[in-house]
């Protein structure tokens, strides 16, 4: 194992600085001395005790796919520069992307929007339909060998230097590299193995990408590879727009799965669909960044297929100031909320409203009427009757027919600690808001489970900042309460917001729909 920089690899290779280790590999930035570029340069580890045929065969196994490799010219491929022997390990010479994966955009910022993962996916198809038409199987397609660019390019890593080629046993240390949660039914049998296997590790990367993890991660190796032969996905977090090709990826047998023709017109289809647009007691899927998306890219530096680990998912700071993707990290809601845009298909039903109008007598006078709600991803909420909404994957949203007063509800898939979730949400607050003045933060019950509030007050940007919302008034000040409550594996942020001038009239209500909120057992 080299441990120290500065090595000059074949003569012409030198290493600078370690980017990242895993079982396979360890990646190190490096500078081609010939011809005075940066390069990514993947040190290929062989298995300790290898006999030393076997370290023979694969050597020359991984430099001849690696050459092969380079020969694809693709847009969403990483380009391969060369292939050389150095203290008898290969070594990959490839181009250095500067760009976060799909795995740290999701970790940082929460699943994809439906037409991105749709883009990403069908780029990544046609890398490897690209691979496939050469002969080459990738073996290792996961949400962190995909490198997203801030143009909205989509790189897979790594072609063809995962596996050797042949390979049937699971238990040959290092032979079959990956996570096990996005290995394809027939590796892990031992069965043989072809483009249908990439297409299934696919399937199992854009469900990661909605969910922020593999469908059959089950925190044990054993377990994961138990869950991938033997169970089902569960699709309830999953849009239903994406169903089908989901579906149709994830079939056990290699010979039941979509091609990669039709995947590529599914997803098309996806990307193409029009939001479905109902009356305003419906919320709608409106144009828009959305709460909850923040990339790293402009922090981040490309770790290249680094074998062996499962995806970890954890918070991490607020973006850095400038980063190319605008939004905040999904697990803080935006002080100034919008819905993601979800493309539907015509034949997924929208979530019907059923009215259930309800009047409480409050000082003599009585609350303006609230309307049930019920979202397909399994929660309801008592809303204001004749407010307008919107809705994306995992957001929902509702403005006063006058733009002054404003409902979210926000699924959060990436903690479940309410109270950092509450913090997030302050420190996001402090980048988009004026004149901010905490209220107070407590713990309440909420239908038995334990919640976090925080009220603040804030002052809209002036006109001509950007605010991302339409409802909100430049120079205005509001006030608004923020509650974060955690059911099994999923968090939900209520944000209610209205002019402070309003406030107190307006608090019966608040509670009212507030307190209302329920997720389905």
């Amino acid at each position: 194992m080299v441990s120290d920089s500065n090595r000059l690899i074949a003569g012409r290779y030198q290493l600078l600085r370690e980017l990242g280790r895993g079982g396979m590999g360890v990646v190190w930035e490096g500078h081609d001395t010939l011809l005075n570029r940066q390069v990514a340069i993947k040190e290929v580890l062989l298995p300790d005790g290898l006999p030393p045929g076997d370290r023979e065969a694969q050597m020359v196994r991984t430099v001849r796919e690696a050459r092969t490799a380079a020969k694809l010219s693709h847009p969403s491929v990483v380009a391969i520069y060369d292939v050389v022997e150095d203290g008898g390990r290969p070594w990959v010479v490839m181009e250095l992307l500067p760009y976060p994966s799909a795995e740290q955009v999701v970790a940082s910022s929460g699943a994809l929007p439906v037409r991105e993962a749709a883009e990403v996916g069908r780029q990544v198809l046609s890398a490897l339909k690209a691979a496939h038409a050469a002969g080459i199987l990738h073996r290792d397609v996961k949400p962190s060998n995909i490198l997203l660019a801030d143009d909205g390019r989509a790189v897979l890593t790594d072609f063809g230097i995962a596996t050797a080629e042949g390979d049937s046993s699971l238990t040959r240390t290092g032979m079959v590299t990956g996570s096990p949660s996005f290995l394809a039914p027939e590796r892990v049998r031992a069965d043989d193995a072809g483009p249908p296997s990439d297409l299934w590790s696919l399937g199992a990367t854009l469900y990661a990408c909605m969910v922020g993890r593999s469908p059959f991660e089950r925190g044990d190796p054993m377990a994961t590879l138990n869950a991938l032969l033997n169970e089902e996905p569960d699709y309830r977090r999953i849009p239903p727009i994406m169903h089908p090709i989901l579906r149709g990826l994830l079939r056990k047998e290699p010979q039941d799965r979509v091609d990669a023709e039709e995947a590529d017109r599914l997803l098309a289809a996806i990307i193409a669909a029009k939001p479905a647009y109902a009356d305003h007691d419906v919320p709608e899927r409106k144009q828009g960044s959305g709460p909850g998306r923040a990339l790293l890219a402009a922090a981040a530096t490309v770790v290249l297929v680094l074998t062996g680990g499962t995806v970890a998912y954890f918070r991490t700071a607020s973006p850095a100031e400038g980063a190319p993707r605008s939004a905040q990290p999904a697990a803080a809601s935006s002080p100034l909320p919008s819905a993601t845009a979800t493309p539907s298909v015509p034949s997924t039903p929208t979530p019907s409203a059923t009215p259930t109008v309800t009047r409480t007598p409050v000082r003599g006078r009585v609350t303006p009427a609230v309307r049930a709600w019920k979202s397909g991803d399994g929660w309801s909420i008592k809303r204001p009757a004749g407010w307008r909404g919107a809705r994306g994957e995992a957001y929902a949203e509702w403005t006063r027919r006058d733009g002054n007063a404003h409902l979210g509800v926000q699924a959060i898939y990436v903690t479940v600690d309410v109270n950092q979730i509450i913090r997030d949400a302050e420190e996001t607050l402090e980048q988009s808001a004026e004149q901010i003045v905490s209220r107070g933060r407590r713990t309440v019950d909420h239908q038995g489970t334990t919640a976090v509030e925080w009220e603040v007050s804030w002052t809209a940007p002036a006109a001509g900042a950007e605010t991302g919302e339409p409802w909100v008034t430049p120079g205005i000040r509001y006030r608004e309460l923020r509650r974060a409550v955690a059911v099994g594996d999923t968090a939900y942020l209520l944000s209610w917001t209205v002019p402070e001038a309003q406030w107190k009239r307006n608090r019966s209500l608040m509670r009212q729909v507030l307190t209302s909120f329920t997720v389905r057992a």
